[in-house]
């Protein structure tokens, strides 16, 4: 089964939000980035119990085998 392991977005419009935000699975900060689901949702949980639901214009993940 693939894991996700890496995560990148961009929140707006390259002229609005040119920043290319990034998230990846640590094991210290992020625990889990779940696939998105049927409305189009990244699911990143972090180790203090937050999980942080993103959905963006830009998405790219990265996966590997667990």
């Amino acid at each position: 089964m693939d894991e996700i392991v890496y995560f990148e977005y961009s929140a707006g419009a390259q002229a609005i939000d040119p920043n290319i935000y990034q998230y990846k699975v640590d094991g210290k900060k992020v625990l889990k980035i779940d696939y998105p689901d049927s409305n189009g949702f990244i699911a990143i949980h972090k180790k203090n119990d937050e999980t942080e639901y993103i959905k963006a214009s830009y998405m790219k993940y990265k996966t590997q085998k667990h």
